[in-house]
């Protein structure tokens, strides 16, 4: 008997297989994917991870791996392009506000402490094919596995479009924000380090996150139509539309990677939890990438599981009702905040009503009050 069988081999699932299997309960990850393919720094998808989630990664004893491929967030500069004013972002205690890991380097490092682990199994490729639940625990077929397995709690970590909550036919709140993001890796050699940048256009936003050997992560939302004309046109003339966006104060681009697009939207599960069943992650919150808060409220959803078993002091049914619903209970708050500040922020970065220069004038504003400005600072640090 498993005590949780985890569908989903992302980041969110197997930082929860961690924390379970750290505390001696059984566990199972089943993914679809075969191993995830190495891919270049350059070309690499990255991932901002708050403060907060380095030092849940420290207590789950990866981070000492992790930091070694990590870049720090010391500052993040936020301007209207075109308007005088900014705000800057940074702490006092010369602390990182975060630091940019490629998502494929986490999986492996997790994957890496996982294999350690006696009491967590990893089944690739793997898929449920037929599943029942009772009173006490799930029976489930499971392709990969000879003969049937039962757990005691069975968790959807199966992403955006998760197939499980479908069939547990739990609703979900979605918001589109008629925005698309374009994203890519630029190379811009005499770009200060370590410094993260939010600018607001006309229509939409860039930003650029600090990665490996003076290149940054951009994410560029604008509508639809002009985010599939960038992601298709040739190499040349997307750095010289980045470029006039950016300026030249910040320094040339050189190079650009492969470029993504994909529509911005938020998507919010009704329900969490259900009989002996959890939602987490994607599946659970997807949330708009403005405020770069979707792992990092998983990891603290992850954090809550794993506070709840040592405080137990004691092993528990984590599919219990009283286990789930206490784990709802407790995160209510949190998850409720991120995704209203995330919402909010992601409209107004969108929303043609507001003049540029209004809007200059509210991040002006907003970085002479600095009891404001530090308690946003600590809020997107995870605190």
């Amino acid at each position: 008997m498993y005590d949780a069988v985890i569908v989903g081999g992302g980041a969110v699932g197997l930082s929860l297989a961690l924390a379970l299997g750290q505390q001696q309960y059984r566990v199972l990850i089943i993914e679809k994917k075969n191993e995830s393919v190495v891919v270049d720094d350059f070309q690499a998808r990255t991932i901002a991870l708050s403060y907060a989630s380095k030092r849940i990664y420290e207590c789950l004893h990866i981070w000492e791996d992790l930091s070694l491929k990590a870049v720090p967030i010391s500052q993040v500069v936020v301007s209207v392009k075109g308007h005088y004013g900014r705000s800057s972002l940074k702490t006092d205690d010369h602390e990182a506000l975060g630091y940019v890991v490629g998502a494929n380097v986490i999986e492996s490092v997790l994957t890496q402490h996982l294999v350690t682990q006696p009491t967590v199994e990893i089944l690739r490729p793997g898929e449920i094919l037929q599943r029942e639940c009772t009173q006490s625990s799930w029976q489930l077929t499971v392709r990969g596995k000879h003969q049937p397995i039962a757990c005691k709690l069975l968790v959807a970590a199966d992403g955006i479009h998760s197939q499980l909550r479908q069939e547990q036919q739990i609703s979900t709140k979605l918001m589109d924000y008629n925005h698309f993001a374009v994203l890519a890796n630029l190379e811009m050699p005499q770009m200060a380090q370590e410094t993260a940048i939010e600018r607001f256009l006309p229509n939409g936003a860039i930003a650029l996150l600090p990665w490996k050997n003076k290149a940054f992560t951009c994410v560029w939302t604008t509508s639809q139509q002009e985010a599939l004309a960038l992601k298709n046109m040739p190499e040349q003339d997307f750095i010289s539309c980045c470029q006039e966006q950016l300026g030249k104060r910040l320094g040339k681009i050189v190079r650009v990677s492969e470029r993504l697009a994909f529509p911005l939207t938020m998507n919010v599960a009704a329900q969490q939890s259900g009989s002996r069943f959890l939602l987490m992650g994607n599946a659970a919150h997807n949330l708009h990438p403005i405020a770069a808060q979707g792992l990092n409220l998983s990891l603290r959803d992850v954090w809550q599981i794993r506070s709840q078993l040592i405080k137990a002091k004691e092993p528990l049914d984590i599919g219990a009702q009283s286990f789930l619903q206490s784990y709802v209970n407790e995160r209510k708050s949190d998850q409720h905040q991120i995704i209203f500040a995330t919402d909010k922020i992601a409209n107004f970065m969108s929303s043609q009503r507001i003049p540029a220069p209004f809007r200059a004038l509210g991040i002006t504003l907003f970085d002479s009050i600095k009891p404001l400005k530090e308690q946003f600072t600590q809020r997107a640090m995870g605190f």
